[in-house]
């Protein structure tokens, strides 16, 4: 088996097990963020939209309210399960959902008018081959979002950071740099046209319920981001808030126009 299919496997086993805690996550379903990254691409009543790694769907179903169709893709079935009982109870007709493989995309060529892929770039080994699988499915003068966690420029740092995050998620292969981003829209040849960037904030017991590491393995965690709180090791501003520790991962939107010509 490849490494990429062994992979995908890995993140089947580990989101079906984690499927109910990730779908719950206040970041996951946070409508307010959901509205601001479909407003972002412009996505209009008459576009189609493909969602890619698209997980419980909330993103899915955000495009679904205000365009033609949304068809969210993901590789684990359960995830998907939730996603469509969340769309039948809200209603959406339009919003679909299938299995698949995000390094394999099974769509026609140029068949969307958005595309988006959110917190799931961290966890490809071949983002490139991603990136473009897809870039081929939007039409000349389509928008594509990629929305992702970004890794500290600092190596040491960056190294640190997805050491935790690992340790948390099996599945994280590595956050990239946004001049490493930058370097995969030139590859494929996409513009950028907007980057907003901010800040998410993450309690560290309520994250690590996302990933349901052993209780040794959450301890180990603690201790990383407990040591990083002095001198920020991680890049990941750690800190005491009362009672909590509490992190806040750097994320960036990019709004990627694919050219006409």
């Amino acid at each position: 088996m490849s490494r990429a299919g062994s992979h995908v496997d890995e993140i089947r086993r580990q989101f079906t097990r984690q499927a109910g805690a990730y779908s719950q996550m206040r970041q996951t379903r946070d409508e307010k963020a959901l509205k601001l990254l479909v407003a972002l691409t412009g996505a209009s009543r008459s576009d189609r939209v493909v969602d890619v790694a698209c997980g419980p769907g909330f993103l899915t179903m955000a495009f679904a309210e205000g365009c033609t169709h949304a068809v969210g893709v993901d590789a684990t079935d359960e995830l998907l399960r939730l996603a469509r009982e969340e769309a039948k109870r809200r209603g959406l007709d339009n919003a679909t959902f299938v299995q698949g493989d995000a390094g394999q995309l099974d769509f026609e060529d140029r068949s969307f008018d958005v595309a988006s892929c959110r917190a799931a770039f961290h966890h490809f080994p071949d983002p490139a081959g991603v990136l473009l699988e897809i870039r081929q499915l939007v039409k000349p003068g389509g928008r594509i979002l990629i929305a992702d966690m970004l890794a500290s420029p600092d190596p040491e740092k960056a190294a640190y950071h997805d050491r935790i995050e690992r340790l948390c998620d099996p599945t994280h292969t590595r956050a990239l740099k946004e001049a490493e981003f930058d370097g995969l829209f030139r590859e494929v040849g996409l513009e950028v046209l907007h980057r907003p960037t901010s800040e998410i904030d993450y309690d560290v017991e309520e994250w690590l319920e996302h990933g349901g590491p052993t209780e040794e393995v959450a301890a180990e965690i603690r201790q990383l981001l407990e040591a990083s709180i002095a001198n920020d090791l991680c890049g990941l501003k750690v800190r005491r808030e009362g009672a909590h520790m509490k992190f806040s991962h750097q994320v960036a939107a990019f709004l990627l126009l694919v050219p006409s010509a």
